[in-house]
């Protein structure tokens, strides 16, 4: 359980070896225990001092950068101190240790982004970007997460919650008045506004398969007979020699991932060992993991080598066949649904990215528009939804019952302000900090 008022500290930097290594100690006594090891840290908020940090016995620690930062202008709008010091992992622990002698706490997992949520300084929207944006696989999934991060989608959601509670003013208003003398010209003018506004969160919860795909990835197997040229694929694909190339059949045992940007969005390929009867047991473990890794893909690649090959394909996974080693065929089969290659050469390699696109509907993607990230998002709008919904079908009833519509409305937007975190149940607040590095 975090103590809101404890003072606590860690690593802001990956734990290893760098030119620059940051420590943060957030809380009510961070200026004053940082002030034992650095006596001539003055206090002066925002301002960075070079100064020498010793040990309680007087021994040098190092020469470090240290910037006070004072409530509630800070990060997470606590008091908090950044020491940078030498990336050397000894001098970090020993840092470490000394701070946590004085009584301070070692950090859990998104403490300070949770200080920043509880202190107002973010909403919950925004905590998500911040794992997400230190996660960001491709340039793109970084803006998108930036501008989320800027409040791009909170400041699209807080604009809907608005004409939201506009409406249902309007509504208890008329209530308030006599529901029995509410206009026709009042019902349209209700049946209008909630349609728009069900459009808007149908048009935000459109994005999620994208903003899933940005910051998880899509993976795409590479699947067929022994040697056929499947390792050469994924090697011609990546442009690196990940995979072992053999003529002898069964080279490849494990799985061999390679990460690509297609078009801003992160691919995983995925080389398998060759799918046949042996009584190999390490090729069977290898094929085990191969029928595994297709079964939850997005996209398999199926490769073969043989001009009459009749592509059986048993997987429940959308699929493009391939027959590599054009340049060995004397003739290609004229069918739009497979692709002939050359993986050694690359001939038609680019015809077979296109193809993959097309496949997994990668489309021109937006970064200046807001996107759902999270599963939590996507369930807290669509509940959202389902109560505006509600709140329609009520209004386009016989005699509608405004009282009904009203209440519909109201627990849509308890489901939107759990969006944004000003009702989130504790459990799911603390999940969502939990799934953060500890220096963040």
């Amino acid at each position: 359980m975090m103590n809101g008022d404890a003072t606590f500290v860690a690593p802001a930097t990956p734990y290893g070896h760098s030119g620059l290594a940051v420590v943060r100690v957030n809380g009510p006594e961070s200026l004053a225990v940082v002030q034992k090891l650095a006596p001539k840290i003055k206090g002066d908020d925002r301002k960075a001092v070079l100064s020498k940090i010793h040990t309680t016995s007087g021994e040098l620690i190092d020469e470090c950068v240290v910037t006070y930062f004072k409530s509630p202008k800070s990060y997470t709008g606590d008091d908090m101190v950044e020491i940078s010091c030498h990336g050397s992992p000894s001098i970090v622990d020993i840092l470490l240790e000394q701070i946590l002698s004085f009584g301070v706490r070692s950090a859990e997992p998104g403490e300070f982004t949770k200080r920043a949520f509880l202190n107002g300084k973010i909403d919950l929207i925004q905590s998500e970007a911040i794992a997400s944006l230190i996660k960001s696989k491709t340039s793109k999934s970084a803006k998108i997460n930036s501008n989320t991060l800027d409040g791009l989608l909170s400041k699209t959601l807080k604009l809907l919650s608005e004409k939201q509670i506009s409406l249902l003013g309007e509504i208890e208003h008329a209530l308030d008045i006599s529901e029995d003398e509410v206009s026709e010209k009042f019902l349209d003018h209700c049946r209008s506004e909630i349609s728009t506004l069900k459009g808007r969160f149908d048009d935000l919860l459109s994005t999620y398969n994208v903003g899933k795909l940005l910051n998880g990835g899509i993976y795409v197997t590479i699947t067929g007979k022994p040697n056929v040229g499947k390792s050469t694929l994924l090697n011609q694909l990546s442009g690196l020699e990940k995979a072992i190339v053999s003529n002898q059949p069964g080279t490849t045992r494990d799985l061999v991932e390679v990460m690509l940007d297609l078009d801003g969005i992160p691919i995983r390929f995925v080389d398998t060992a060759g799918i046949h009867h042996t009584d190999d047991k390490l090729e069977k473990m290898g094929i085990d993991k191969a029928v595994k890794m297709i079964k939850k893909s997005d996209l398999v690649l199926y490769v073969s080598d043989d001009i009459n090959c009749k592509f059986s394909i048993n997987y429940d996974v959308p699929y493009i066949k391939i027959i590599n080693k054009i340049d060995l065929h004397k003739s290609t089969l004229k069918d739009n649904s497979i692709i002939h290659i050359s993986a050694k050469n690359g001939k038609n390699v680019d015809i077979l990215l296109k193809k993959i696109k097309k496949a997994l509907m990668i489309n021109t993607i937006s970064t200046s528009t807001p996107h759902l990230t999270t599963l939590r998002q996507k369930e807290a709008l669509s509940l959202c939804l389902e109560d505006l919904a509600a709140a329609l079908q009520s209004l386009n009833a016989g005699r509608p019952n405004l009282e009904i519509v009203a209440l519909e409305l109201r627990t849509s937007l308890n489901s939107l302000e759990s969006l944004l975190g000003k009702t989130t149940a504790d459990d799911i607040m603390n999940t969502v900090f939990a799934k953060m590095c500890v220096g963040k």
